[in-house]
């Protein structure tokens, strides 16, 4: 495993971390027993989820992935009190309360149905959860273990990876090859070390000499900035992708601006002052691969003050330009190779002194929007047709509102994950969010 995958996995002891993957497939009308052999069937040509995580002892050096079987364990039919969305979505919302453990899967498929008044679908659906581990695979590497689950290309099962016998002896006896490449690895950390201290010399002098977009300073925190607790609230609006996409804005952008208005809106209601920095941290993609997680999250400003809802949308696409102009800087990839090679119990130790528990004055952004496109439409389970997806970005001590924005096809979602603790009127700004999702589509197409 990767250093920084260990990391995402160490961490999710204290902020769970896990995936979830919603798709609601509409016309479905085959049995969950039928979906489950289908899902199992599929799993066995899918090489990673065929793995499951053994910790080295000690620590010594970072987990290990293994081969493991897939069983019809690995498929859980959610019995709903009744066909109604709205048990089906208070089931989701215990759901994402709950975590893998690495150790035994590191994924789990959910089955919710038949729903009979799901968003965007006929009298019958098939919601189908993919829980799995961060550690594992990021946002675009589960939408592709989905599609490879769900798509209707046939695949033909594959026996499990095979593994050298070098790879099986390292397996058995991890430490070994922990203590023998401990000097070469501490040797490589400090060449990267010193090549990570220069590049970012030059980061602070590009920056100074405006070469570079400069870095983003901490917000002041807000309410909704605050420990959610145990309980959590979901709620997914369904439009068309075209709705908040127009010439040089893209989806993600136009998500934004919604969320823009629709959080100013929502704290001048409770009588807090909308500060001009209000912003959101965004996932972005990194441009060289090291590792399972292949991103960054990026603070990107959400210029409530702009009225204009066009040039808002102007101005935060530009924001989020900058951050990707700024990660773009060697520098950043020069500490993420240094990064690789951090001795797992350092990193380890490190991991244990974080107080989960500490809410900072100030914050890196005042809400989450994780947005993600999982292709096209052509997703099947049940014998229904994929409608609809959503995503579910964990909250944190810090972070009690997050958004996911999560497309197929021709559809987008933008989903609401917060708690009763942190927003106990979820309804109400579900309402604001429509609306301001509403006032982009009427802006964007009146220019």
């Amino acid at each position: 495993m990767n250093a920084s995958d260990a990391q995402m996995l160490w961490m999710s002891a204290k902020i769970p971390s896990d995936q979830f993957l919603l798709f609601c497939f509409d016309g479905a009308v085959g049995a969950a027993a039928d979906v489950r052999a289908t899902v199992v069937a599929r799993a066995h040509t899918i090489d990673t989820l065929q793995l499951k995580c053994r910790e080295v002892p000690f620590s010594l050096d970072y987990p290990i992935w293994v081969p493991m079987a897939v069983t019809p364990a690995h498929v859980v039919d959610h019995r709903l009190p009744s066909a109604r969305w709205v048990d089906c979505r208070s089931a989701i919302e215990k759901l994402i309360t709950t975590a893998v453990d690495v150790h035994d899967t590191p994924w789990l498929v959910h089955i919710f149905g038949p729903v009979s008044d799901a968003p965007r679908c006929g009298e019958s659906a098939l919601v189908i959860v993919l829980q799995i581990s961060h550690a594992l695979v990021d946002g675009r590497g589960a939408s592709d273990v989905a599609r490879a689950l769900f798509g209707t290309d046939d695949r033909e099962q594959q026996s499990p990876p095979r593994r050298s016998r070098t790879w099986h002896w390292q397996a058995r006896f991890p430490v070994v090859p922990a203590v023998a490449g401990f000097p070469g690895r501490l040797v490589s950390l400090v060449r990267r070390g010193r090549t990570a201290q220069r590049a970012s010399v030059r980061l602070d002098r590009d920056t100074n000499a405006g070469l570079v977009p400069g870095p983003t300073h901490g917000r002041t925190r807000l309410p909704i900035n605050s420990p959610p607790g145990e309980r959590r609230s979901v709620r997914p609006i369904v439009c068309e992708a075209s709705n908040l996409r127009r010439d040089g804005v893209t989806v993600t952008a136009g998500a934004l601006t919604a969320v823009s208005s629709a959080l100013a809106r929502y704290l001048e209601h409770h009588g807090h002052d909308v500060p001009g920095d209000l912003s959101a941290e965004t996932t972005l993609g990194k441009d060289t691969a090291m590792s399972a997680n292949n991103f960054r999250n990026g603070c990107v400003d959400l210029h409530p003050r702009v009225t204009d809802l066009v040039e808002r949308a102007r101005a935060i696409t530009e924001s989020m330009g900058e951050r990707r102009r700024r990660f773009a800087h060697p520098a950043f990839a020069a500490a993420d190779r240094a990064t690789e090679l951090v001795p797992a119990p350092l990193m380890k130790w490190g991991i244990r002194q974080f107080d989960a528990n500490a809410v900072p004055e100030r914050v890196t952004g005042h809400t989450v929007l994780s947005s993600v496109n999982r292709g096209r439409a052509d997703l099947m389970a049940g014998g229904g047709t994929v409608a609809w997806t959503a995503g579910f970005p964990a909250l944190s001590p810090v972070m009690g509102l997050t958004h996911g924005v999560h497309g197929i096809g021709d559809t987008v979602t933008l989903t609401i994950v917060t708690s009763p603790a942190v927003m106990p009127d979820v309804d109400f700004y579900e309402h604001l969010l429509r609306a301001a999702v509403s006032d982009v589509e009427r802006a964007f197409r009146a220019t």
